[in-house]
């Protein structure tokens, strides 16, 4: 018997749209095609490239790599939406930019949108003459130069710099194991340390030092012309492999689409984080797993770290940035994070690429199309005040946080958090159907409080729940049916005492699953905080929230607002239903006030149906 739940609608406005040409060809459907992630109508996609507004015509731009001929890596060039709201995207049906110079003749690679002060806009890219390109291989001196392009006409056409390339490749006398994808914005830290006016741009380029470390390469650009960059030096220097612990991820051997942002703390304006959000390849493997002969994923992060900017004491010249702490920006198949701070909101956006890279090459290959944009995110700061401690690990040994002494047992806890854009999430709920669960205890089985298959019809839909874990639980977490006996399904589980959140993904019904579909779990440090109210003056352990949006094979998770994780549903073609579990410890833990509850669960069916 299910607990309690009701349902009803929503208001009704127009939901999202996403237009892609050639959205009814049926070579383009597929079982496992999304419908409100942003992609082209089909071949390949990976990195999101220059996002940016531009308030003169109150545009927002995002563009992608991709390969139109086909949905295999190759013939690298840009494809691009434009919106007015961040929520429905207009996806045009050519490249803008082609791979058809000299200079970019092996691929126009990622990079980054500049307003110019004369009203232009402007594209910073990688220009790519000779592949192959990997860490792992010499670097050929000039295979990856930086180009500039520009529209004069807000988008419509683009004119490649006759001067191209404005810089002709790495510095000179090092060795790097990469040069590509250019951010630029300003930051009036590193202007601080400088000495700098604080409108001062700079531009960094993405890469390493051979056999030193993985960094990324700082100039300051000319805000007058875009073109113009001078090298300043490296951003930082943290060794080969960095991985201070669990929580924090390997930081790799080269780094890919580096970003700098700084964030407030909302509580304390006054105060500022430095971070970086970096690509990690490179990885080492710790995770003792046999190779899987079948489709698997590179050992590569997808990271953030917040630093300290200071002088760099061994040249006297140029900035570094030191590692205070940092972790996961996604556990799951999320890479190559792009980001840029919207005026218009005030929110630091970024979305990132959603991998085709658990599914074998004949499937992807028969769907004709492979990889996805994420839903754009806002990123925030996110503080705890008079936290007393972790579920398990000691404070000082969570390397993704920052710890500050309150006084006596408490402490201050900050980390970087982040949500679908709040925005969309709003949008996407229009026309649905909303179902409510109200608080219950929970069993081991969950066979009791759930949803059932008529709250729940679509692939498309948001959940929103809420665990209130007790001292004697041993998981808590979600299954969710992809068949009416529950055989075959998704579960979302949060084990306190080993603090680790995984997601186990169903596998498809066949003999040789493993050669056509990598479904290991996706596994993820998380942790609650006591903290004492100073209310109640009781310790109180937060509650465990988790956020979910599923479009049809892609499934993106968010715990607590600080653990994020994408993956894919390969295995998962309907949605029968949901159960909410908890398992305990200890024998004897059968009081009520002993077990884990429920606080409450919203579900959303039906998000984000698309009306041409």
């Amino acid at each position: 018997m299910s607990s309690p739940s009701t349902c009803g609608g929503t208001s009704h406005t127009s939901p999202t749209t996403i237009t892609t040409p050639g959205d009814g060809h049926p070579k383009f459907k597929s079982a496992w095609r999304p419908s409100y992630h942003l992609m082209p109508r089909s071949g390949w996609m990976n990195d999101p490239c220059a996002p940016g507004y531009d308030p003169a015509t109150g545009t927002y731009y995002v563009s992608f790599q991709w390969n139109p001929n086909g949905p295999d890596w190759g013939d690298i060039c840009w494809g691009t939406a434009t919106s007015m709201d961040m929520i429905s995207w207009k996806i045009q049906e050519d490249p803008i930019l082609s791979p058809d110079k000299s200079y970019d003749a092996k691929g126009v690679f990622t990079g980054c949108f500049v307003k110019g002060q004369d009203g232009s806009l402007n594209y910073v890219y990688t220009s790519v003459s000779a592949l192959p390109i990997h860490h792992t291989l010499p670097h050929q001196t000039g295979c990856e130069t930086l180009s500039l392009a520009t529209s004069v006409d807000n988008g419509r056409t683009w004119h490649k710099n006759i001067n191209n390339p404005i810089l002709p490749g790495e510095p000179p006398g090092l060795d790097v194991t990469g040069w590509r994808d250019p951010f630029c914005a300003r930051w009036d830290s590193m202007s601080q340390v400088l000495g700098l006016d604080p409108t001062t741009v700079f531009g960094i380029i993405s890469g390493g030092i051979r056999e030193v470390t993985p960094t990324s390469f700082l100039y300051k650009v000319n805000d007058d012309d875009p073109s113009d960059w001078s090298y300043i030096g490296p951003l930082s220097n943290l060794g080969l492999n960095f991985r201070p612990s669990r929580w924090s991820g390997d930081l790799g051997r080269n780094w890919e689409v580096t970003n700098f942002l700084s964030l407030k703390d909302e509580q304390d304006p006054s105060a500022v984080h430095d971070l970086l959000i970096m690509g990690t390849e490179g990885c080492l493997d710790t995770s003792g797993s046999p190779v899987n002969p079948g489709p698997s994923r590179p050992c590569r992060g997808q990271l953030w770290m917040s630093g300290t900017i200071h002088k760099n004491d061994r040249s006297g010249a140029g900035a570094e940035m030191s590692y205070d702490f940092g972790g996961h920006l996604d556990h799951g198949c999320l890479y190559a994070a792009n980001s840029f701070f919207d005026p218009k909101t005030q929110k630091h956006v970024v979305w990132g690429w959603i991998t085709e890279e658990d599914l074998c090459d004949e499937l992807r290959h028969q769907q004709g199309w492979s990889g996805m944009l994420s839903m754009p995110r806002q990123l925030s700061m996110q503080t705890t005040r008079n936290v007393v401690h972790a579920l398990s690990t000691d404070l000082s040994a969570i390397t993704s946080i920052k710890v500050k002494p309150e006084g006596g047992d408490r402490f201050t806890v900050q980390t970087l958090a982040s949500q679908p854009y709040e925005p969309l999430i709003e949008r996407l709920r229009v026309g649905s159907r909303l179902c409510r669960l109200e608080s219950s205890l929970l069993s081991p089985n969950g066979d009791r409080v759930g949803f059932s298959a008529a709250n729940i019809g679509s692939k498309q839909w948001e959940l929103q729940c809420s665990f209130s874990v007790s001292r004697f639980s041993s998981r808590v977490g979600i299954t969710i049916g992809h068949t009416e006996d529950f055989l075959q399904s998704t579960t979302l589980t949060f084990d306190p005492r080993s603090e680790t959140f995984t997601i186990t993904r169903p596998s498809l019904a066949t003999a040789d699953t493993f050669l056509l579909v990598n479904s290991s779990p996706e596994v993820a440090p998380h942790t609650l905080f006591t903290s004492w109210n100073p209310q109640t003056d009781k310790d109180e352990t937060e509650t465990l929230d988790i956020r979910a949006w599923r479009d049809n094979s892609v499934l993106e998770v968010f715990v607590n607002g600080r653990t994020a994780i994408s993956t894919r549903l390969y295995a998962a073609e309907e949605t029968f239903g949901m159960r909410f579990f908890a398992g305990e410890a200890s024998f004897g833990a059968d009081a009520p006030s002993s077990r884990a509850r429920l606080v409450y669960a919203n579900l959303w069916d039906r998000i984000g149906t698309r009306i041409e």
